[in-house]
C-alpha cells in the first residue's frame, strides 16, 4: 500500500487516521482565524485588537491545560479522555460559529482550547500503547503529515469560507471532522489506563488561575473597547493567584513545575531565548495577515495564498538546519537562522504593496524562524535527565503555547501604539514600524546566544536531529 501500512492491523490503521485528524482540526484551528480577523471585526463592529482575544484565548485554554492532560488520559482511560474532548471540541466549534459577541466568542474559544489540550496530546499517547516500539519512527513519520498540512490548509480554507461564505463556517467546518472522529474512537479505540501518582490539582488550579488572569490583562490593557472593571479585575487576580501559588509551590513537596530544571545552564538559556522568539515572532501570523487584508487591501482568500509561500518555507528548512546542525553545530546555526530571520523582518519595512517580493519574504520567514525553534525545541533537552523528560516536556509544551499567546500580545500592542501615534489609522507605515520593532525584539535573543557554548546539544545530534 501507498505509504507503507499493509503491515499495520486495521486496528492500528483506524487508530492512526483518528489521531491524524484530530492533529489535523487542532493545526487547521489554531490558524485559521488569522485571516477571518478583518471580517470578525466587521461583523462584530469593533477593532482587529478585541478580535485578537479570539485567537490568544484558543492558545492560552491549550497552554493551562496540557500539562494534566497525561495525567488525565491514564487515570481515566485514553478513550474515555478522547470521547470528552473531541465532543467538547466539536460542540464548541458550533458554539462559535452561533456567537453573537465577542465575549461568547472568547468564552467558546477558551473551551475549545481546553478540548484541543486534551485531544492532541493524549492522541499522541494513544499511539504508544497501539503501536510497538519499532514501529514508532515510521508511525510517527505518517502522524506528522497532518501537522505539515495543518498550516498550509488552514490560510487558504479560512480565505476561501470567508471570501464566499461568512466567517461562520471557519468553525463549522470542524463539525463533520469531529463527529466522524468520534464515531471512530467509540467503535474502534480501546480504552487505556495506567496507575498514575498523586497529581497536585490545588497548586495547579491556582497557577491556572494566575495564568489565565495575566494572559488575558496583557492582551487586553490597551484595549478602550474593554471595560476598565475588567482589566483592573484581571490585574488584581493575577497578583493574587500568582502570590497563592507561590507560596503553596514553596512549602509543597509534589510542585506542579520541576524548577530545578531551571539550574541546567542549557535549558534556562533555551527557555530565555524561545521567550523572546515568541514574543517578536509568535505574533507573525496576526501581524501579516492583518497587513495584507488592511494595508494592500486583499481579500481573505488572495492573503491566504500568500501564507502558502510561508508554510513551504516551514517545511523546506527542516533539511537544511539538520546538515547545518550536524556540520556546525548549534550554536552556528543558531546564529545564522537569527540573523537571518532579523534581516527578513527589517525586509518587510520596505514592502509597499503585494507584489512577488512579499512571496519570497514570507518563504524566508518561516524557513529561517522554523530554523530558531526546531534549534531551541531539540536543544532544550541536552543536559536533562531521562528521569526529567517528562516534566521537561509539559513545561516546554506549556512555555511552547503560552509564547504564542504572548507573541500575539506584544504584536498587537505594538500595532496598537503605533496605530494611535498615526491617529489610529492602520496605514502601511504602521505595519512597518511594527515589523522593525519585532526585529529588534528578534536580535536581542542573539545576546542568549552567545552565551551557548561550541560544544552544547553535540550528545543529540545523532540520537535527535
Amino acid at each position: 500500500m501507498w505509504l507503507g501500512l499493509n503491515n499495520y492491523s486495521s486496528k492500528q490503521i483506524i487508530g492512526l487516521l483518528v489521531i491524524s485528524s484530530l492533529l489535523l482540526i487542532e493545526n487547521i484551528d489554531a490558524h485559521i482565524l488569522n485571516v477571518a480577523i478583518p471580517q470578525l471585526a466587521t461583523a462584530f463592529n469593533t477593532s482587529v485588537f478585541t478580535i485578537k482575544l479570539a485567537v490568544t484565548a484558543y492558545l492560552i485554554g491549550l497552554a493551562i491545560f496540557i500539562p494534566i492532560s497525561g495525567w488525565v488520559a491514564n487515570r481515566f482511560g485514553a478513550k474515555n479522555t478522547l470521547i470528552f474532548s473531541i465532543t467538547l471540541f466539536t460542540t464548541m466549534s458550533m458554539a462559535c460559529g452561533m456567537a453573537n459577541s465577542i465575549a461568547w466568542l472568547v468564552v467558546c474559544r477558551l473551551l475549545q482550547g481546553l478540548a484541543g489540550a486534551f485531544m492532541v496530546p493524549v492522541g499522541s499517547l494513544l499511539l504508544l500503547k497501539i503501536f510497538d516500539k519499532s514501529e514508532l519512527v515510521k508511525t510517527y513519520t505518517l502522524m506528522s503529515i497532518p501537522v505539515m498540512f495543518g498550516p498550509i490548509m488552514a490560510p487558504i480554507l479560512g480565505g476561501y469560507l470567508v471570501t464566499y461564505f461568512s466567517w461562520n463556517y471557519i468553525f463549522w467546518i470542524n463539525l463533520p471532522i469531529g463527529a466522524l472522529a468520534l464515531y471512530a474512537t467509540l467503535r474502534y479505540v480501546d480504552n487505556y489506563y495506567e496507575v498514575q501518582q498523586a497529581f497536585n490539582f490545588r497548586n495547579f488550579i491556582f497557577l491556572a488561575l494566575f495564568l489565565f488572569c495575566l494572559s488575558f490583562w496583557l492582551d487586553i490593557c490597551l484595549d478602550e473597547d474593554i471595560k476598565t472593571w475588567i482589566k483592573y479585575s484581571l490585574f488584581l487576580g493575577s497578583i493574587l493567584f500568582g502570590a497563592i501559588y507561590a507560596n503553596l509551590e514553596h512549602k509543597s513537596n509534589f510542585p506542579v513545575i520541576r524548577y530545578h530544571l531551571f539550574k541546567l545552564r542549557v535549558f534556562r538559556r533555551c527557555f530565555i531565548g524561545t521567550g523572546i522568539l515568541r514574543a517578536a515572532l509568535g505574533g507573525r501570523l496576526f501581524l501579516l495577515a492583518v497587513f495584507l487584508e488592511v494595508a494592500f487591501h486583499l481579500n481573505a482568500l488572495h492573503a491566504g495564498f500568500f501564507f502558502i509561500f510561508m508554510s513551504v518555507g516551514v517545511l523546506s528548512s527542516r533539511t537544511f538546519v539538520r546538515f547545518f546542525i550536524e556540520k556546525f553545530g548549534f550554536k552556528v546555526t543558531l546564529t545564522c537562522a537569527n540573523l537571518c530571520s532579523v534581516a527578513v523582518f527589517m525586509s518587510l519595512a520596505a514592502m509597499d504593496s503585494a507584489n512577488w517580493l512579499v512571496a519570497v519574504i514570507m518563504f524566508l520567514n518561516g524557513a529561517f524562524t522554523t530554523a530558531q525553534f526546531m534549534c531551541f525545541n531539540i536543544l532544550f533537552y541536552d543536559e536533562v535527565e531521562s528521569s526529567d523528560y517528562a516534566s521537561a516536556v509539559s513545561l516546554t509544551a506549556t512555555w511552547h503555547q503560552l509564547g504564542l499567546s504572548f507573541g500575539v500580545i506584544v504584536s498587537a500592542t505594538i500595532l496598537h501604539l503605533l496605530g494611535e501615534s498615526d491617529h489610529k489609522q492602520l496605514s502601511i507605515s504602521s505595519f512597518h514600524y511594527a515589523f522593525i520593532a519585532s526585529a529588534l525584539i528578534n536580535l536581542s535573543c542573539q545576546l542568549v546566544i552567545n552565551g551557548l557554548q561550541d560544544g552544547d546539544g553535540s550528545s543529540l545530534t545523532k540520537k535527535r536531529v
